[in-house]
């Protein structure tokens, strides 16, 4: 299963959020995960976050990535990480939504232009 689909699948029925399941989807180990965020509080907020940031990274390790160690000029050079831990997830999370840091996070991909009439059938002899 690709780690984007474990990320639905980290926050179980009770709301809580399987920290298993969640290191997993990242691609880090538990005990790094619970480092970064030791509550079920700080789970929930970094869940937001990364599903915040999750479409524009490549993968969800970049996710994970980009939330430990990248520095927010709007907020004195903090990483997320920093935010979250100092309860400030509300404002990360609205800074987030309103795009100002996503479009550069990491260069796009090469961009593929296509157009079915580009299609041309195999040769089967």
């Amino acid at each position: 299963m690709p780690n984007g689909l474990l990320l639905d699948h980290c926050i179980e029925p009770s709301g809580l959020v399987d920290a298993g399941i969640f290191a997993t989807a990242l691609g880090v180990d538990l005990a790094d995960l619970l480092r970064v965020a030791p509550t079920q509080r700080h789970l929930k907020d970094l869940h937001v976050v990364i599903c915040l940031v999750r479409p524009w990274t490549r993968t969800a390790s970049d996710s994970w990535i980009w939330y430990c160690t990248k520095r927010l000029d709007r907020f004195d050079g903090r990483t997320p990480a920093a935010m979250i831990s100092e309860d400030r997830c509300a404002e990360l999370k609205d800074f987030l939504e309103a795009g100002q840091v996503l479009t550069d996070l990491w260069p796009p991909s090469i961009p593929l232009h296509y157009t079915s009439g580009e299609v041309r059938t195999a040769a089967n002899g």
